[in-house]
């Protein structure tokens, strides 16, 4: 009997309206234990890596893993898996809620989805009864909309992934909703869903999970029940505001972008903390699928403003990269802006960046009023923003060109190249790397571009971190604290030993605001936990090298398509120095940035161009997909 994992996999055609379940052998499971590592196995063996991102080839994949959806804290998490139409690269968009715990529960590990519908259709999954149904009344809806005309029709239980307008548009930054509150965001897997006239899937199931040893599972979930607010940054997380009340704080110490990533403070971030966006209201937390944690609000008074209160309140990434990197200080046009984020179906991340970008462009006469259809850009100007979102979610106007992303609407607008933040195609988070120096390597290698979960942020373990933080890490031989704001070659070693530990929290399915290296679950409890879940006895070296792998796999297809060590840089714009707050004057040295990036090459076992050596595929058990 198989413990974690039910040992199917649902293939749906959508261009031949059929399906199939493949059942995987034990070993492929011990191998790639699912998840990210299960979906890049399938992009690897099926995809050519110069496919078009929109063709019917393209594969998309919701994955789970062997701990996916058992009875414990952050384990509610799912991937999916494409290639991407900002980068050409591998998409991982990690997401939590519960459409990852209801695939298991339905009786699947995964859901491999190929071709196009001749028509919009949604999926229909009810255990192992599988249908295409119809979605052209669906079609063009809101993404709250489409969710409450499915619940409406099909019942109160189970979960939903649904695209919005931008999805339908192709927007390349489009993302998924699940369930009106849990968003798949990166990389533009919305637009793919897109792609194939798939507007919703809605998954139910009620089978049970099977768990080895349930008795030490539930020891180790009363554990975290009991103690879990001991940790700062899991308590700061539960409270009224979520991690969007991490605002103020960031900005005053700047670490967050302003301005396209000019300057690093914006003076008026008090009036869009989290807590001054609740303004004292009551708050519900809202959890994940047996998950204690508490991390998104709800806000019920926001009904009285006139808003869509089922999206919760905005999250820290959004906020600080839709919101204050464009000096927006409403807080009401800030709630707007979430609502539409959500609404649309949009990553709140690309999306910031991007009209950052265009805001840039338009102070420097490269975009005109004529081009923008009257509309006058702004930094500060919420109406004129609101007013961009929509024409970029629908395609219209202007909004044609900045839905493709910065990399290529830097390439369609002259001169223009260097205000588009982005590595590798996909947008830069708000989290400026002059300020955390490992965290900018992080962006720079990372073969699907970059995210800020990438690697542990460097202020966890500066000279000010919590002695907690650095005790939690000594498992991985990181014993000395380091400046943030520095690229040493220790430094170079610390990323080197986190990277591959933030890469198997993506590869489990784990939640990094429970698992990572600073937050209450150690390693330690990482290891039981698979273990309680699969009987594998798994070790804390299986694991890691299990990020490893990842790593390898997604750095394989980069190769494939032609990525090397020139693509692992970052703009310009970090080696110059921030302009203005408490940060002002700090800049990340590019001959240290080159030093670092090689040294990293070395320590990985690299070749000199960034790419895999065969000892490295090797090592890694990836030969396979050499050809």
């Amino acid at each position: 009997m198989s413990y974690g994992y039910t040992g199917k996999i649902l293939r749906i055609n959508l261009s031949e309206r059929n399906f199939s379940v493949e059942k995987p052998d034990d070993k492929f499971y011990r191998k790639y234990f699912g998840g990210s590592c299960m979906g890049a196995y399938f992009i690897l063996k099926e995809l050519n890596p110069l496919a078009d991102p929109f063709s019917s080839d393209n594969l998309l994949i919701f994955s789970t893993s062997p701990i996916t959806g058992i009875d414990c804290s952050g384990t509610a998490m799912h991937n999916v898996i494409t290639k991407s139409p900002l980068t050409g690269l591998i998409a991982e968009s990690t997401t939590p809620g519960y459409f990852g715990p209801m695939i298991k529960r339905a009786g699947f590990d995964a859901i491999i989805i190929k071709g196009k519908a001749t028509e919009p259709v949604y999926l229909l999954i009810e255990n192992s009864n599988i249908k295409i149904l119809k979605a052209n009344d669906l079609w063009g809806k809101t993404t709250s909309h489409a969710y409450g005309s499915l619940r409406k029709k099909h019942g109160k239980e189970g979960s939903i992934a649904v695209i919005g307008p931008a999805g339908e548009n192709l927007v390349r930054y489009a993302s998924i909703v699940n369930d009106n509150l849990f968003i798949s965001s990166r990389c533009g897997t919305g637009a793919v869903m897109g792609s194939k006239n798939l507007k919703a899937i809605f998954v139910k199931g009620n089978n049970d999970i099977a768990i080895f040893d349930d008795k030490s599972l539930k020891k180790i979930s009363a554990h975290f029940k009991k103690n879990f607010l001991d940790n700062p940054l899991n308590k700061a997380q539960y409270g009224p505001a979520g991690n969007a009340g991490y605002l103020k704080k960031m900005s005053d110490e700047g670490m967050l972008s302003a301005k396209n990533f000019h300057f690093t403070h914006f003076k008026y971030s008090s009036d869009i903390d989290g807590f001054s966006l609740i303004k004292n209201q009551k708050t519900d937390n809202i959890n994940c699928f047996n998950c204690l944690g508490g991390c998104k609000k709800n806000v019920p008074g926001f009904k009285n403003k006139g808003l869509n209160t089922s999206f919760g309140l905005i999250e820290l990434e959004s906020l600080s990269s839709s919101v204050y990197n464009l000096l927006i200080k409403e807080p009401e046009a800030a709630l707007k802006i979430w609502e539409l984020i959500c609404e649309y179906g949009l990553d709140g991340t690309s999306l910031g960046i991007t009209l950052g970008f265009a805001i840039e462009c338009f102070d420097n006469g490269l975009i005109t009023k004529q081009d923008t259809g009257g509309i006058n850009l702004k930094w500060g100007d919420c109406d004129s923003v609101i007013e961009l979102i929509c024409l970029i979610a629908n395609k219209k106007g202007i909004g044609e060109i900045l839905s493709q992303g910065t990399r290529i609407a830097s390439e369609n607008i002259k001169g223009s190249k260097e205000f588009a933040m982005h590595v590798k195609g996909l947008e830069i988070p708000s989290h400026d790397p002059r300020t955390k120096q490992m965290l900018g390597l992080g962006y720079a290698v990372s073969p699907i571009g970059p995210y800020y979960t990438v690697v542990e942020h460097d202020t966890d373990f500066d000279f000010k971190a919590d002695q907690l933080f650095m005790d939690k890490v000594a498992p991985l031989t990181i014993y000395e604290r380091l400046e943030a704001e520095s690229l040493s070659d220790q430094k170079v070693r610390m990323f080197y030993f986190l990277q591959p530990a933030f890469s198997m929290m993506d590869a489990l399915c784990g939640c990094i605001f429970a698992f990572s290296p600073v937050r209450f679950f150690d390693f330690s409890y990482l290891v039981s936990i698979v273990d309680a879940a699969t009987g594998w006895e798994s070790s804390l070296f299986e694991l890691f090298k299990l990020g490893e792998k990842r790593i390898g796999m997604y750095k394989l297809f980069a190769q494939k398509v032609g990525i090397d060590s020139e693509d692992d840089v970052l703009p310009e714009r970090f080696f110059r120095p921030i302009e203005n707050g408490p940060k002002k004057g700090i800049r990340i040295n590019k001959k240290e940035f080159t030093d670092a990036r090689d040294l990293y090459y070395k320590i990985a076992g690299f070749n000199k161009d960034g790419s895999l050596s065969n000892a490295k595929l090797l090592e890694l058990d990836l030969m396979e997909f050499v050809k």
